[in-house]
This record gives structure tokens, C-alpha cells and sequence, in this order.
């Protein structure tokens, strides 16, 4: 805004309406590739039973988070992976929020009073996560669910006392990806990493498939299954992925990535 750059990455939305008064400077967005969701760890009571996790994904709203967190910067996910990702099946509807539904699966469940759960973040690392807990905390409590959110650091939150070592039973979380076979390899295949601890002989045995496969075709009819498992077992609820809002001179013809690189040599001055 000042003048001293040509490009900035990173914009808060509270700064949007800054750049749309600036002679100098104009705001560019484009849909990113960070994926962000609440993954949660199967070997840990309740998130081991299906009918729980399938109760949380009805009682979760995203657009109102998108709405009134991230004031209409973000894409809403209906599945695991965002649109712009390879293996993306628009095929794939996500759960609509229904709480009378909720209710009834956290009945089926064994929790008809309700239950208390911990969800863990780190603000210090994903953007206004501590705003977006507090929404999602707020929504679970309309089912029953009462939600004490756990703040830590990112050191922390993704070392061996946290995410990588297993010990969280419920975070929110984003991953960026250009491909769902990264993802689905990392979080969800067996024996790969302990991030929710999900096994599904049918799941690994496509993933197999999948990665030794040359068909581009056939590989992303595979990874479109793949998430069609994912969303029946839902070890995570799908959230949304966020605009990748930068600023940049007026004089720059340039176009945003979604990958929040910024390239010299895709710049050009007039």
C-alpha cells in the first residue's frame, strides 16, 4: 500500500477494502489449494464409532464460517478434496446440516444425552483458527456435543506430542494439494502416518492400485472412489479451502497462483 512492493501474498480479508480505495494497488484472489478440515484420530474413544463422526458432519456448517469468519473469501468442500484438485469427484455431495439427523446418530452412537470432546488448533499457524473453532464449537453444542477447544502452539500441535505422534483425537487442520493421492496416502492409508490412524483393507488396496497405475483416467476414477469410501466412514469433516488473496501494483500484469508461490518471471511490467 505504501509503494515499496509489487506484489504481496498472505492479505488478511480484513485489508480487502483498503486496496479497493488505493490508486496504486489492486487485490487479486484465486481459489487455493489448501484444504483445511477437522480430522479426527479413530483409535481414540468416540471418533472409533462411525455413527459419531457421521453426527458431527451433519451438526457442521462451513458456510457460515466462510461467510461471517472469512467474509466470503473461502470455497465450500463437498468432499475431500477441493475443487481443483486432481481426483476431485463433483459427483461427491457432503453432509447437509441437518441437526434432527445429528441427534438420531449420536443416539445410534450410545451418547442420546450428548458427550464432551476436546478440539485442538494452533492460531499460530492456520488463519483466524481460533474464530473458526469457536464457530464449529458453537454448532456441535446445538446437537449436545459440548466442545473445550485446546489452543497450542505449532511445534507442538504437529510433533510427536500432537498430530505426528498420534495423540490428538480431533484437530482442525489444512493440507495443500495439487494431487488427492498425497493426501489420502498421508492421512488415511494404513501403516503411512498416525494423523487419524484409519485403516480399510478396501481403501488401501485402491491406493495400491491407484499409485502403480499409468491410466490417467483410470487412476482418477480410482481416487474419486477413494473419496467415495472417505465420505461414508468420514474420518474428518470436510470444510472449505480459502481465497489466495494478494496485492499487487496496478502497473503489474500478472495473474495469482494457487499455490501462494510467487514467480518473478511470471510478471511483467507496463
Amino acid at each position: 500500500l505504501a509503494g515499496q512492493g509489487d506484489i504481496a501474498n498472505n492479505v488478511p480479508v480484513e485489508e480487502l477494502s483498503r486496496f479497493e480505495s488505493n490508486p496504486r494497488v489492486r487485490a487479486e484472489k484465486v481459489e487455493g489449494v489448501r484444504m483445511y478440515f477437522l480430522a479426527m484420530n479413530v483409535t481414540h474413544k468416540p471418533f472409533d464409532n462411525k455413527f459419531l463422526r457421521q453426527a458431527i458432519n451433519y451438526a457442521i456448517d462451513p458456510s457460515v464460517i466462510i461467510k461471517y469468519v472469512y467474509e466470503g473469501n473461502g470455497y465450500l468442500m463437498n468432499g475431500p478434496m477441493g475443487s481443483n484438485v486432481i481426483g476431485f469427484d463433483p459427483k461427491i455431495k457432503r453432509y447437509p446440516l441437518d441437526l434432527k439427523k445429528a441427534k438420531e446418530l449420536l443416539d445410534k452412537a450410545g451418547y442420546p444425552q450428548g458427550l464432551e470432546i476436546k478440539l485442538y488448533f494452533s492460531p499460530d499457524r492456520y488463519p483466524k483458527a481460533r474464530e473458526v473453532c469457536q464457530v464449529i464449537a458453537d454448532q456441535l453444542a446445538k446437537v449436545g456435543i459440548k466442545t473445550e477447544l485446546i489452543s497450542q502452539e505449532f511445534v507442538i500441535f504437529w510433533g510427536k506430542d500432537g498430530v505426528n505422534g498420534g495423540k490428538l483425537p480431533f484437530y482442525y487442520v489444512g493440507r495443500p494439494a495439487a494431487d488427492a493421492d498425497t493426501v489420502y496416502d498421508q492421512y488415511y492409508r494404513s501403516g503411512v502416518s498416525v494423523r487419524t490412524q484409519y485403516k480399510n483393507p478396501e481403501f488401501d488396496k485402491l491406493v495400491d492400485e491407484e499409485q502403480k497405475t499409468g491410466d490417467p483416467r483410470k487412476r482418477v476414477a480410482i481416487l474419486q472412489e477413494l473419496g467415495r469410501i472417505l465420505m461414508e466412514d468420514v474420518p474428518f469433516v470436510p470444510l472449505y479451502t480459502l481465497a489466495e488473496i494478494y496485492g499487487a501494483a496496478r502497473n503489474v500484469v500478472w495473474k495469482p497462483r494457487p499455490d501462494e508461490k510467487i514467480v518473478v518471471s511470471e510478471m511483467k511490467i507496463r
